[in-house]
């Protein structure tokens, strides 16, 4: 399984996220909404809106999606530096 991630500026949020998009349209957003020094995760499933339910549960590899989100902590990180 591979997934893409974006960092955006979202009109829902004060500070930059990351968008984790899943090759199973699964999306999960990180943030650090609270503090830059606490990270979020928002998982929003790909059926939410579509009116179809799934036939079961939509799996993600544990190592990719643990991959994935250190790779949007990391890109966060390095685009986010707050002053102290």
């Amino acid at each position: 399984m591979s997934y893409g991630i974006t960092i955006a500026s979202d009109t829902a949020y004060e500070e930059l996220v990351a968008e984790i998009l899943f090759d199973n349209g699964e999306l999960v957003v990180v943030s650090q909404e609270r503090s830059s020094d606490q990270f979020e995760v928002s998982i929003y499933s790909a059926y939410k809106d579509s009116g179809s339910a799934p036939d079961g549960p939509r799996l993600i590899d544990f190592e990719t999606f643990s991959n994935a989100l250190a790779d949007a902590k990391q890109k966060l990180l390095s685009l986010s530096r707050r002053p102290a």
